[in-house]
């Protein structure tokens, strides 16, 4: 269950669905989820500029923690089925 008492879905269906909250203010989507990794794709656009014009650090910070932790789940699920979906 969510803070807000909604049941969650598994990381992976929300995954699948881009139901990720950081995912959907960033406008990244999970392309695939496997055995320790996972791919994402990014369409960069102008909100994600820094002052400079080019791409903010801060947005390839974001993306490499989510797909790290969604690459480490998966490889936790694969090795433990017993452990929680979420």
């Amino acid at each position: 269950m969510s803070a807000q008492g909604i049941p969650l879905k598994s990381f992976r269906e929300r995954a699948r669905v881009n139901d990720v909250p950081v995912a959907r203010l960033i406008g990244f989507e999970a392309k695939e989820i496997a055995d320790g990794r996972a791919t994402v794709m990014l369409a960069a656009g102008p909100q994600h500029a820094n002052p400079m014009g080019t791409l903010h650090g801060g947005i390839l910070c974001d993306i490499a923690d989510a797909v790290m932790g969604m690459g480490l789940q998966a490889r936790l699920r694969r090795r433990n089925p017993s452990l929680p979906s979420n």
